[in-house]
């Protein structure tokens, strides 16, 4: 058996690799970079110029034979597995031949199609089957079992990998202080031991780390900071990490406040109802109301999609209704909404509580909306933990499973797999290097 790693060994992001045994392929993740090689963050209109050769040549795009609409001259591989609707995991697929099958959670096709549509992420899977996790499935020569995780991503799966005699585990992205704690526990009690090789992921090398909050934890920091608080309370999170959106929501039922969202979050809820227990707008919810920004709603209507707007009308809550109970909401938002902001009355010494990677606090898409927090004397407070592993439970899962060999990826200090794992052979590669299991 043969593994590439076609991006990840040294960055975050991008991930992408092949497995090959005799004639069979498969793709695990199609992901678009996060970060140039010179650090700075990846930005694609950079390259929109290029076409996909162009693209490939230059090292944006893996070079994998048979995978791409343009490539007819190479056989297809045997299917691509998507382990969860993270960009940097799927963000290329666009480019993929229409004949390509893929393999992944229903979840996270729900998620990646509502993203292609909101966010403008082009694309579309055609064919495609459902993983189960703990169920094996036959792909190729390869036998292919897919494990749920717990991570910031809705629907994240491992992948094991057997082959020849051969096994390989794929980590994805994981961790185990989210509301999925349960999962991981699952994961470590059916994962077979000795395994050939781990694919581990290391987000977290490079950065400081002390004992990192739960979900729980952080529902309960949010309660305590707007417990008593005269004002609105403004969230930032992604409308994609399904765990920090329960955890505000609970934090509003505790408080006894509505929870507010926009239609773009409304609509990704609604399409997990039915495959999750997640609270959406309905009367099953009433703390729930729906807001609808200008922004997104004028591009449901350029669109002619506005039924994605008019399905939460009974749950409708208009700025002036904001402005009448502003003591009496937590409310997300996001860079977008600024203009609807503005026009909300009385939110001067509002808080603010942004629960995301503090990186992001330092892109130009956010500098607007710093403006609109000095300008409305709004205070600020971080509440956030990590999608990603800590160290103490990647060591919890090198230990259980006592691999012959780990592979960094997904980190961008593979040089520090050696220190954590002693007593295991670090095999530290470098992109697209092919490795003999």
């Amino acid at each position: 058996m043969q593994i590439i790693i076609h991006r990840g060994t040294h960055e975050i992001g991008g991930s992408c690799v092949e497995i090959k045994s005799g004639q069979s392929r498969i793709i695990l993740d199609i992901g678009m970079p996060l970060v140039e090689k010179s650090g700075e963050k990846f930005k694609f209109s950079r390259y929109e110029y290029l076409n996909g050769q162009e693209l490939v040549n230059n090292g944006i795009l893996p070079n994998v034979k048979g995978l791409y609409k343009w490539d007819k001259s190479s056989d297809s591989p045997d299917g691509v597995f998507i382990s969860h609707a993270h960009i940097d995991h799927y963000g290329f697929y666009n480019y993929l031949n229409d004949d390509i099958h893929y393999y992944l959670g229903e979840g996270t096709k729900r998620m990646i199609d509502i993203s292609a549509f909101f966010l403008d992420h082009e694309g579309k899977i055609n064919k495609y089957t459902f993983i189960k996790s703990g169920q094996p499935l036959k792909v190729g020569s390869f036998t292919v079992t897919p494990f749920l995780m717990d991570h910031s991503a809705f629907d994240a799966h491992a992948f094991l990998i057997e082959v020849d005699g051969k096994k390989i585990l794929y980590s994805g992205d994981f961790r185990e202080h989210g509301r999925k704690f349960k999962a991981f526990q699952w994961f470590m009690l059916k994962v077979p031991k000795d395994i050939d090789a781990l694919l581990l992921e290391g987000s977290i090398l490079g950065r400081e780390e002390s004992k990192l909050d739960t979900e729980k934890d952080i529902e309960d920091s949010i309660v305590k900071i707007i417990d008593k608080e005269p004002s609105i309370i403004l969230g930032v999170s992604s409308s994609q990490n399904i765990d920090r959106l329960v955890s505000f929501y609970k934090a509003a039922m505790r408080t006894k406040r509505l929870f507010a969202i926009d239609v773009y979050t409304a609509n990704i809820l609604e399409n997990l109802k039915d495959i999750a227990k997640v609270p959406y707008p309905s009367k099953a919810y009433k703390n729930i109301r729906v807001f609808f920004p200008k922004f997104i709603c004028d591009k449901l209507a350029r669109k002619y999609r506005t039924d994605l707007m008019t399905r939460f009308r009974d749950f409708k809550i208009t700025k002036e209704e904001i402005s009448q109970n502003i003591g009496n909401i937590v409310m997300m938002v996001r860079p977008s909404m600024i203009f609807d902001l503005l026009r909300i009355k009385n939110i001067e010494g509002s808080i603010v509580i942004y629960s995301m990677w503090e990186g992001y606090l330092k892109e130009a898409s956010m500098y607007k909306f710093h403006d609109l927090v000095m300008k409305k004397n709004m205070k600020m407070r971080v509440c956030h933990t990590s999608g990603h592993a800590a160290i103490s439970t990647l060591k919890k899962v090198v230990s259980k499973i006592k691999p012959k060999v780990i592979i960094p990826i997904h980190t961008f200090h593979p040089e520090q797999y050696k220190g954590l794992f002693k007593g295991t052979k670090i095999l530290e590669v470098a992109d697209r290097q092919e490795i003999e299991i």
